[in-house]
């Protein structure tokens, strides 16, 4: 298993999907990796975690996100082959509220005793 550790900045705005009885909070992560470089991370968050997600998470925001990464090859329509990272994060620290505070959210074992749900995966 690949575990990722991410900081960077909300692409756009998450989006919320119902699959099969659970939420899924959906988003892209630009983690700068060099001068004028940018990695892009396809995120989900699951269950009602993706809740948080929506209710702070916007575009432009900074995160810092812990997950299980996977890299997906594919072919591209003009017949070259692409590559995507995605991450099914586990863990995240909330966006900075104005003035400059942080919180952390509670962690992914915190939620599933809480709550009582597993990981989808």
């Amino acid at each position: 298993m690949l575990v990722l550790t991410i900081s960077g900045y909300l692409g756009r705005d998450p989006e919320l999907k119902t699959t099969n009885q659970s939420q899924v909070a959906s988003f892209s992560v630009g983690v700068p990796t060099g001068k004028d470089e940018t990695t892009w991370v396809d995120c989900s968050v699951w269950g009602k975690r993706a809740d948080t997600v929506m209710a702070y998470f916007r575009k432009g925001s900074k995160v810092t996100l812990t997950g299980s990464g996977k890299l997906c090859i594919y072919e591209k329509k003009d017949g070259t082959q692409g590559s995507s990272l995605e991450m099914n994060v586990t863990d995240f620290t909330l966006p900075a509220r104005e003035g400059g505070a942080t919180s952390a959210a509670p962690s992914l074992q915190a939620w599933s005793i809480i709550e009582g749900e597993e990981a989808p995966f």
